[in-house]
Order: structure tokens, then sequence, then C-alpha cells
């Protein structure tokens, strides 16, 4: 009996989900880069090796899905505009364009006279000439650098390298099949301006609006979560339209609601599952059914690629160290880092259609495998120059303690506590006495609905005169975000929340989403406390 493609696309898509997660676990306790083992495995299965799984329209659509969702939460959870203004400067800035400029520049001459087309050579230099931030970030976290001067210039650097590769790499897309005058430069310069503000304005000052009145008004299951995936996938379709990646768009939806996800860790948690639990083995796995058959015509393509786009990072990297104040090795083997991003550019360059050939099949394989060999040998070094902190097990007091606290949930902690609540149209002294008498600093503030939707903070209502107390209600007041957690969730993660967050108050919420507690900072200090006198 013959198989239709969509009853093989389950079938396929259950095996690699499979593999790719063995695949990764393996390559994660051997502390190497985990994408690369998926990758092996789309290689060894699909047309490279076995050719057991092929792309049929089914995965190719799955495929394009996870390079969006991808981009998307690298948007959110990789780049921090804050953190990011903090670095910026002249010398900054001229450091990464000069950088990014030249490793282009190399590849792409290397890249031109393996595979004789500009157009080609210029889009495998773009990507190749980049840097990735989620695995740098990983690698930074490992070395106990994260919140270093020396990690944060590192970082700062890399993300500004990778919004630089995906402008280009949008500017090529656009212009590849046209005529190249000054006239097409200009307009397609000016169009991707405009997309890019849309996208921004739309991303940074609407979304979030329209996401907190779902919030707020809709009462039907994951309503937030939903429209939150159709606008990702609508602004893409608008893009496309454009002619902007859909792709780039979800990257900068992403970074514009990383407040949002921040204040909002059960849906941020409900993305990472979606993104990582699904979506990311598949699009890793994925990469490798592309590959051409390996031969070993592979192998000095390969090769070039490798030797040249490390090369290139590594001595610019060393020699702008100064520039950042960052150790020169350190700075050379930490801009060299990649596997995120990029990859994704790779397969839509590899899969564009529009009208001319961004890559050919034989030089993707090509430079999808020296990506993941620079990958590799980029993460070696850096930890050969920065070796990973061992973490001691902790000792017998702090394993009970951490057991004890595990052991308990939210809604445990919270049931043991006064709850401190406001409604959203209550007069604002009614709430702010409320605080005083409970002697919380903040309250977690409910619709109608006994939802929560925001947190007053009392040292904000100080300030303000008697009249504006008096005749003010608690949403004319400033606001924070709303911190949340489900009822379920361990005792042991509110801690680690607080500190993240910076508020003095948690919500802790039912399946509906509904209130059934809350949780002070201080509360958590006490419990904790108690637990090592007992």
């Amino acid at each position: 009996m013959a198989l239709t493609s969509e009853e093989l696309a389950l079938l396929y898509i259950g095996v690699l989900l499979v593999f790719a997660k063995l695949a990764e676990e393996a390559f994660r306790r051997l502390n190497l880069v985990p994408f690369v083992g998926a990758i092996i495995v789309g290689i060894v299965l699909g047309p490279g090796v076995l050719g057991f799984v092929s792309v049929i329209p089914t995965i190719s659509l799955f495929l394009s899905l996870g390079i969006n969702f991808l981009l998307f939460i690298s948007g959110a959870e990789e780049i921090n505009i804050s953190r990011m203004r903090e670095a910026f400067g002249v010398k900054t800035i001229v450091g990464v364009v000069a950088q990014y400029s030249v490793r282009v520049i190399i590849v792409s001459l290397a890249a031109y006279l393996l595979f004789h087309s500009y157009l080609q050579a210029i889009v495998a230099g773009s990507i190749i000439g980049m840097s990735s931030a989620g695995p740098l970030a990983r690698l930074l976290m490992d070395t106990g650098l994260t919140r270093s001067d020396e990690g944060s210039a590192i970082f700062t650097e890399v993300v500004l390298i990778e919004i630089s590769a995906v402008i280009l790499f949008a500017f090529l897309y656009d212009l590849a099949g046209k005529p190249i005058t000054p006239l097409s430069i200009a307009f397609i310069a000016a169009q991707l301006t405009l997309t890019v503000a849309a996208t921004v304005l739309f991303g940074r000052y609407l979304l979030p609006k329209i996401l907190e009145k779902v919030e707020s008004h809709i009462q039907a299951r994951e309503g937030v979560f939903a429209v939150m995936v159709a606008a990702i996938l609508i602004l893409g379709f608008a893009g496309q339209i454009v002619g902007f990646n859909s792709a780039i768009v979800a990257l900068f939806l992403g970074i514009f609601l990383r407040r949002f996800f921040e204040s909002r860790p059960v849906v941020s948690e409900k993305l990472q599952a979606f993104t990582y639990g699904f979506f990311e083995p598949l699009f890793f796995a994925g990469l490798g059914l592309y590959f051409v058959r390996i031969t070993l015509q592979l192998v000095p393509a390969t090769l070039t690629v490798f030797a040249v786009g490390l090369g290139s990072s590594v001595l610019l990297g060393f020699t702008l160290s100064k520039l950042y104040g960052v150790e020169p090795l350190r700075n050379a083997f930490g801009v060299s880092v990649k596997g995120g991003v990029d990859s994704a550019l790779l397969v839509t360059a590899l899969t564009a259609s529009i009208g001319v050939k961004l890559i050919n099949h034989f030089e993707y394989s090509a430079v999808a495998l020296g990506i993941a060999l620079i990958a590799l040998s980029a993460l070696l070094l850096f930890r050969l120059r920065t070796p990973i902190i061992s973490v001691k097990r902790p000792s017998g007091e702090k394993r009970i303690l951490r057991k004890q606290l595990e052991n308990l949930s939210a809604k445990e902690v919270a049931q043991t506590l006064p709850t401190v609540s406001a409604r959203i149209d209550e007069p604002l002294r009614e709430a702010a006495r409320r605080c005083w008498d409970q002697d919380a600093r903040g309250a977690v503030v409910v619709d109608q609905d006994n939802r929560p939707v925001a947190t007053l903070i009392l040292r904000d209502t100080i300030s303000m005169s008697e009249t504006e107390l008096d005749t003010l209600k608690v949403y004319e007041a400033p606001l924070a975000q709303a911190v949340i957690v489900p009822e379920h969730e361990p005792a042991l993660r509110l801690a680690a929340l607080f500190r993240e967050s910076g508020v003095p108050i948690i919500a802790v919420v039912d399946s509906e989403g509904k209130l059934v507690g809350t949780v002070l900072e201080r509360e958590i200090l006490r419990r904790i406390l108690k637990t090592i006198e007992e």
C-alpha cells in the first residue's frame, strides 16, 4: 500500500524528533554544541547518507515555521535592548561595522573562488561572517562570565554583529534577481527601512497592548498564546508580501516582546516548550535533510569554509579586542561562536522562492558543515581559554533546604500567607492602605474576573498628593507588570523570579488563570531562614 505524503510526514516528524533530542543530549553530555548532534541526525537519516527521510511538502512547511519561531524566541531571550544601550558607543558601533564588514569581504572572496557566483558568494559571506548570540549566552553562563564586564562586552559585540548580518541578508534577499542600479538600491533600502520601522512600532507599542487586552478580556483558554502565534504568522506574511523575510520579522517581534514575557513566566514557558520541544529539534534535524550526498567532493569546500570563517573571525576578534576592553584570545574565540540565527538564514537562502537561487544544495551542504565545525571549534577554544566553572555538590544542609523548598508548591506557600491584592477599579487609597496594613511593599492588581493584570508598587504612591490618592483609581496609578506563576510551580522557583523581576510580590494562579494567592519576597526569605534553623 502506497503511503501519502501526509502519512509519511507523521512518521518522519516522529523519528526526527526522537533521534534529534537523543543526539542533542549526547552532545550536551560531551560538553559539545547540542544542535550539531541534531544536524548529524538529519544528514544520516536524509538524502546525505541513508535516504530514509526526505523533504516532502509537509516537512518543508514545519521547517519554515520552525525558522520563524526559533528566531522569534531568539529575539525574546537573547537580545536585550536595555542591556545593549549601556554598552553602546561610537567605538562599539565602529568596531562592529568594521569587524563584520571585513569578515564578509574575506569570506565572500573565498566563496567566489569556490562557487564562481557573485551573488552566492556574498550571501555565503554574510552568513559565514556572522556570529550567534544564542550559543554564546550558554557559553558565558557555563564559564561564569554572564554578569562580568568582559562577558557583557563580548555579548553586546556578538548581538550587534548578528543584527548587522540580519539586515544585510534582508537587503540581499530583496535585491536578488533585480537590476542593480543606484535607484533600485535606494528603493530597496527605503523599503527595508520602512518595513523595519513598521515592525518595530507594531512590536514595541501595539502588540504588547493587544496581548494585554486579550489577557484582560478574553476568557478562552490560551487566548494570549493564540494571538501571539497569529501575530507571528500574519506579520510574517505581510513581510513576505513587501519582500521582507518572515523569519526576520519574527526576530524583531521577539526583541520587542521581551519585557512582556519577562513579566509572564507562564506564557514564556509555554512558548519555550512549543519551540524547544517541537520546532527547534525539527529545524536543526531538518537542516541535514537538504544536504547533497556526502562524498569526498564536499571535503575541500567544507574545509575552506571552516578555515576562512574561523580564521577571519579569530583574527579580527583578536585585533579589535582592545576597543571593548576584553582579553584578546577570549574576545577572538567568543565572537567566533556560531549555530543559531546563521543556520536559519542559511536554510532561508536555500529555500527562497524569489526567482533566483541565493545558494544551491552543494554550496548549502559545504557552508552548513563548515558552520558546524566552526561552532564546535570556537566552543572548545573558548573553554580552553576560560574553563567551565565546576559546580560543587551542595552540602548536606543545603541539599535538605533545596529538597524541602522543591517539595513545596507555590500554592502551598501562598495558602499560609495573607493574599495582598487590589481590584483594578477600586480607589487607590484603599489599595495603598491595604498594603500598609499588611506590611506589604506591593499588591497584585486583578480584573473583574480575579485574573492578575499588573502589580501596584507601594513606593510609587508615596510621592502622590492626598488629592491624587483620594480621586485616582488603581488603574490610573503607575503600575508594573504582573509576575504570575501556576499554583504547582516549585517554591524554589519563586526566589529566582523575585531576583529576576525585581517586583516585591508574585501572583499564584490556578489552571484558569485566576488568583489563588500571593507570595511576598520577604516571606520566601523567612521560609528559607526557618528551614535552615530547623
